[in-house]
């Protein structure tokens, strides 16, 4: 944050906020009514010379929340100023789990969550929930566990009581109780223990990069693996040209599998999708059913959700994983606004995206082959949607061309 403003900036910034939300949304009240909306807006104001500054940013966050889409977000994780606890937390299949924690307790890497400065774990991601931006459910399970490790969240929303310093209780994979005392730091250390670092099994691809993109011949299944995890020119390669590159990879060794993880992709230029598009619709030994499949999940979100449209749409694409975090129409495009005394940046969803059927009213694009990630499973290094993907045997009705498909699901 810029500064400390006082009272009479903090409410000009609100001003500001809800001026900038009713000028650039293009549908504010599409979830929350106009007279809910005024009714939180007009208490925060009310409110705000009785908060500290951290609590007035989460509590912004809170009234953006309302609006009820995941383009239109204060992402609290950016916030200036904001410290952490060396700490990563995942929701898995059995839980919130430690993902990775600080170095002087390695003991608790893969250890169960039970509880944040004496919260149940429960409680504490429920209260994470009202600050979330999101279009479905998906998108606060991506969200929410990387909240839990930011004091200032903690705090201001009532999990913790003291924000620099914080106790968790935690059930370790040989079932032992214990409490770790956890201090915020202005960054998160670089040396955190991961909960797979014991794992004697290699890192499976999905782990590997997962903010550039990529491609590996898994060369004993006969199948070429696409990190797919960023709908954006490469500083040293446009989009374009890593496509062109892959699929002349793809000529050459003749895959019997294209396997295309976007489960970690959040987006980016939807225009850039359509060569990949092209690529696949030219190749009939790849664009087949039982040879063609897109990992999907909570990660899979903006631009990344128009692909799945695309494929669901114009291919022979099998989804493995977890619903995706938007549906295939959804608010977005972001316009961006700056808080003129906080510096608080501000994402609104300035645009419409009617992708697919207006019909088409699912929160989500569901798999056809659910798989979703065990703590166990993390730990030992096990991808549950590539074992699904490599096990697969084509299932009749899956083979089910669009829009057929996906007709069931809509009204």
């Amino acid at each position: 944050m810029t500064g400390h403003p006082g009272v009479h900036q903090w409410r000009d910034d609100l001003t500001h906020l809800v001026d900038a939300l009713e000028h650039e949304h293009a549908n504010l009240f599409h979830t929350v009514s106009r007279d809910r909306f005024s009714r939180r807006r007009r208490a925060l104001h009310a409110r705000i010379p009785r908060l500290a500054g951290h609590e007035i940013v989460v509590e912004f966050a809170r009234l953006i929340a309302s609006i009820g889409d995941a383009h239109t977000v204060l992402r609290l994780g950016d916030v200036a100023g904001f410290r952490r606890f060396p700490l990563v937390l995942h929701l898995v299949s059995d839980g919130l789990f430690v993902r990775a924690i600080g170095s002087e307790q390695p003991e608790a890497a893969g250890a169960r969550l039970l509880a944040i400065g004496g919260t149940p774990a429960a409680e504490a991601y429920d209260a994470m929930r009202a600050i979330v931006s999101h279009d479905n459910e998906q998108g606060i399970r991506a969200t929410a566990p990387a909240l839990l490790s930011i004091p200032e969240v903690l705090h201001a929303r009532g999990v913790i009581a003291d924000p620099d310093r914080t106790a968790i209780e935690v059930e370790t994979r040989t079932g032992e109780r214990s409490a770790i005392e956890l201090f915020a730091a202005d960054d998160m250390p670089d040396d955190l223990v991961d909960a797979n670092a014991a794992a004697a099994a290699p890192v499976p691809p999905p782990l590997r990069s997962p903010r550039a993109n990529w491609f590996k011949t898994l060369a004993e299944t006969r199948s070429l693996y696409v990190g797919f995890n960023t709908v954006r020119d490469a500083p040293d390669e446009r989009l374009e040209a890593f496509f062109d590159r892959l699929f002349a990879h793809a000529d050459r060794t003749t895959p019997e599998r294209l396997i295309l993880d976007i489960r970690a992709n959040g987006g980016g230029n939807m225009t850039l999708n359509r060569p990949l598009l092209h690529h696949i619709i030219r190749r009939d030994a790849l664009n087949r059913w039982g040879s063609l499949f897109a990992v999907i999940g909570r990660g899979t979100f903006s631009a990344a959700v128009n692909l799945t449209v695309d494929l669901e749409r114009e291919t022979r694409v099998i989804f493995v994983g977890e619903p995706t975090a938007s549906g295939p129409n959804h608010y977005g495009e972001n316009a961006g606004v700056r808080l003129p005394n906080s510096g608080l940046t501000v994402s609104v969803s300035s645009l419409w995206w009617q992708y697919s059927d207006p019909r088409d009213d699912r929160p989500w694009i569901a798999p056809e082959i659910p798989a979703r990630q065990s703590a166990a499973g993390y730990a030992a290094n096990r991808d549950p949607a590539l074992e699904a993907i490599l096990a697969y045997e084509l299932d009749p009705a899956h083979a089910v061309p669009y829009p057929e498909r996906i007709a069931g699901a809509w009204r």
